[in-house]
């Protein structure tokens, strides 16, 4: 008996510490926290950063242009057959060498605009890579905060299933003591019954979203976690002010660094169709043979220097190739400058709109809490009249219905809302959660 009650008791203790180590594995993540692992772990963001390091490097080196090209190069020359003297070579060397170097230096007009070129693609690289975290950032959120409405659905619908899993029980007492109809048992049953699938639904679509919630956090997919935080906890605040202009606008500055570009493109046209080039090189050599005692004994073969100039004429022919492209260069910069224009105007617009939405879904928020209010209290009532028979089932279970739709679209309004704020703050291009900030 005493084996028996030991061998219960370390069984009872390797089960609670089984338990522990599970729950201890179980890592809880905030929304903060889940930015910082995709910001870390994310694979679009470490290949965004490698491109940027590469436009980085060619910024850094985009002088080199200027740096003169150096040669050296050297030569061995051994006759097969020996060369016989003769009154113009009286002794004929065994064998020569030769050894010379040269420098050279080519500047053309299009050194100027390839390093503005290269300075530009560098700082709009870093422009994309901060719009990648940003959007990354976005997703993250966005998803977070659809993982928290979508368990707290589940969480409705389990506690609206579990009282009519309660009044079923109650029922069928009931009707055991022929308290009750079997058609009101039945109608108890279904109304149970008929709500797991859309549960087991919900948490199908739950452990989906969570899965591709640990992929954009790099993590893998057989690490447990939980999230913490609620959606309500995350509301935004019923004011706000926005300092941006349209000027100040992500979109509207992407589409001004485009230009830059495109003027640096044109000028680069022009340079090439019309500008000159300038060349300059000095070689030296010096040879010798099996008869040369020193280095000063050695003949020379080359020592000068030369300078050129190449103007290009084609680019003054209207029908040229070169003529054609600074025409097509003009083009681009014209198209540019009315998508500057016309993003101004649909930034300006978008904006409105947005805050507008957003003014509008603050202030339905109080007309929702009031309809939960109601919901709670007509259930309430009903489920009072109910167990006194002054109410049939039917009546009770719509007015269940009616109070779980409440507090869903209260749930799903929150989200919506906490979607928009996130967006609106996407287009200001302000850090995430400041909106409203007035600290």
């Amino acid at each position: 008996m005493k084996r028996l009650i030991t061998i219960m008791l370390a069984s009872a203790c390797f089960f609670v510490l089984n338990a522990q180590e599970k729950s201890e594995d179980i890592r809880t993540i905030t929304v903060d926290d889940a930015v910082i692992l995709a910001a870390d772990n994310n694979i679009s963001l470490k290949r965004q950063k490698i491109n940027l390091d590469t436009l980085e490097r060619r910024n850094k080196t985009s002088w080199n242009g200027v740096i003169p090209s150096a040669s050296v190069s050297a030569g061995f020359e051994l006759p097969l057959e020996k060369s016989d003297p003769s009154p113009m070579n009286p002794n004929p060397a065994d064998y020569t060498y030769n050894i010379s170097a040269s420098i050279s230096l080519r500047i053309t007009p299009s050194l100027y605009t390839s390093i503005k070129d290269a300075r530009l693609k560098y700082e709009s690289g870093k422009t994309s890579y901060e719009e990648a975290v940003r959007q990354i950032e976005l997703n993250v959120r966005k998803l977070f905060y659809s993982l928290l409405y979508t368990k707290e659905s589940i969480n409705l619908q389990k506690r609206n299933m579990e009282t009519a899993r309660l009044r079923y029980e109650n029922n069928r007492d009931k009707y055991n003591r022929g308290q009750l109809s079997e058609l009101d048992l039945l109608q108890s049953q279904y109304s149970y019954e008929s709500q797991r699938p859309a549960i087991e639904s919900a948490e199908i679509s739950y452990q989906n979203n969570l899965a591709s919630f640990k992929q954009i956090m790099g993590l893998s997919q057989n690490e447990k976690i939980e999230l913490s935080g609620s959606l309500a906890d995350t509301i935004p605040p019923e004011s706000f002010s926005i300092s941006q202009t349209v000027e100040d606008l992500p979109s509207v500055k992407k589409i001004k660094a485009s230009i830059e570009q495109q003027k640096n493109s044109l000028l680069a046209t022009r340079l090439s169709a019309y500008g000159p080039t300038l060349s300059a090189s000095y070689s030296y050599g010096k040879a010798g043979s099996n008869h040369t005692k020193d280095f000063s004994d050695m003949s020379t073969t080359g020592n000068k220097i030369s300078l050129g100039v190449s103007i290009p004429l084609d680019g003054y022919i209207p029908w040229s190739s070169g003529a054609q492209s600074v025409i097509n260069q003009k083009a681009n910069l014209k198209d540019l400058e009315l998508q500057l224009e016309n993003e101004k105007t649909s930034a300006e617009l978008n904006l409105q709109n947005s805050i507008k939405n957003i003014l509008q879904k603050q202030s339905q928020m109080e007309l929702l809490d009031r309809n939960v209010e109601i919901a709670q209290k007509a259930y309430d009532m009903t489920l009072t009249a109910y167990n006194h028979g002054s109410r049939d089932l039917l009546t009770l279970q719509n007015s269940a219905d009616s109070l779980l739709r409440a507090k869903t679209d209260r749930e799903s309004h929150i989200y919506n809302l906490i979607c928009a704020v996130l967006d609106l703050e996407n287009t200001l291009g302000i850090p995430f959660g400041s909106l409203g900030d007035n600290k």
